[in-house]
């Protein structure tokens, strides 16, 4: 009884020194849970390397060992400033991929170096990498150089692929065999040249990643048109209608119609020049009021020309128009209609309707060429 009662008493007295240690120095069960857990050398060369935020430098130290140092963390820096990245590259590309600090060298050095190869060099290797950093954590292997290689059988020079790659930073990201390749197939069945398939793969390469139903359904669309397969305008046509949606392409029409169109006349001048339904309002509107308002010409009469509309005002048919006005106000050209005038060459128009009249007004060339009609 003794015994029990002295252990007992033993226990007390243990507990009661216990709850005096911990209301003495509450803070030492706490000292490693406000520890940071993050590392101040790290956090500070992020914030003075890189212009992070403080939070931001935070969190992201959480993402290295904490036994790292900056020397470990420049080697990227290093590489992509030898590459012809300028520190603005390095601070945009580092902020928006910090994780790209803890990359091996031995694994980004062949990416750049493939990239490099096809023709990107100093300012325009880094706008694609800023613009697009998951280029350099596709396996070079399984995704880039497969990639590479199927544009490069399309459009058949690396001048080319660059070109395609500087509109659509993105298309080294998709499986491109898969997406462009399937896509490529719908047209080459529509009879289209491979020739016109590198020509608007080049200019708008963001076409070639839509989904294949997408453009099985503009495909029909434009057969609905009249235009037919093979025919030189048929891609261009489908593209033109990929660009809008039914409600657009409704608004062009009501749009059209407006200025005294029909329906026939608008689907007739699309045939002719696939790009008129892309023309904006504002654009439509200056040509019409010039040929209609200003001339005197019949809507219609615009109608069967749709190419007048992609020409500047101001640099090309206004000057025309006041060399036929100076040539009629001498006699020298009286039964010249403007419409044909105005949709020739420069190379022909000069011969028809100013060096041939060289002897007789000497002038003419001087104005048409001066700033005083071109401006």
């Amino acid at each position: 009884m003794y015994s029990l009662s002295k252990n007992t008493f033993v226990l007390r007295k243990c507990f009661r020194e216990l709850i005096c240690f911990q209301t003495l120095v509450p803070f030492s069960t706490t000292v490693t849970q406000d520890q940071p857990p993050h590392n101040y050398v790290i956090v500070n060369y992020l914030i003075n390397s890189f212009g992070f935020t403080k939070d931001k430098a935070i969190s992201t130290s959480k993402l290295f060992p904490p036994t790292i140092t900056p020397s470990n963390l420049n080697s990227v820096p290093d590489l992509l400033k030898q590459s012809g990245f300028s520190d603005t590259h390095v601070k945009n590309l580092i902020s928006r991929r910090p994780k790209f600090l803890s990359c091996k060298d031995q694994t980004l050095k062949p990416k750049l170096t493939l990239l490099q190869e096809l023709g990107f060099s100093g300012s325009a290797l880094a706008d694609l990498i800023v613009n697009n950093p998951t280029i350099l954590l596709r396996g070079i292997d399984t995704s880039l150089i497969p990639n590479v290689s199927f544009l490069k059988s399309l459009l058949h020079s690396d001048e080319n692929v660059v070109k395609a790659l500087k509109k659509c930073c993105w298309l080294l990201s998709f499986d491109l065999q898969k997406i462009i390749g399937y896509n490529v197939e719908i047209l080459r069945q529509c009879s289209i040249p491979d020739k016109q398939i590198s020509h608007l793969l080049i200019k708008q390469p963001r076409f070639f990643t839509q989904s294949p139903d997408w453009l099985k359904n503009h495909v029909s669309q434009v057969e609905k048109f009249g235009f037919k397969r093979g025919s030189g305008s048929f891609i261009y046509a489908v593209y033109a209608l990929s660009t809008m949606t039914k409600a657009t392409l409704e608004a062009k029409f009501d749009m059209y119609k407006s200025y005294g169109w029909s329906e026939s006349d608008i689907v007739s001048a699309f045939r002719k020049a696939p790009s008129f339904l892309q023309l904006s309002e504002q654009k439509l509107k200056t040509t019409m009021d010039f040929f209609v308002g200003e001339l005197g010409y019949d809507p219609k009469d615009i109608a069967l020309k749709p190419s007048l509309f992609f020409f500047s005002l101001d640099k090309k048919l206004k000057p025309r128009h006041e060399v036929l006005k100076i040539l009629k106000s001498r006699g020298l050209e009286s039964k010249c209609d403007f419409l044909s005038v105005a949709i020739l060459s420069e190379k022909r128009f000069l011969k028809r309707c100013v060096l041939r009249y060289v002897e007789k007004a000497p002038d003419l060339q001087e104005a048409y060429m001066g700033s005083s009609i071109r401006s």
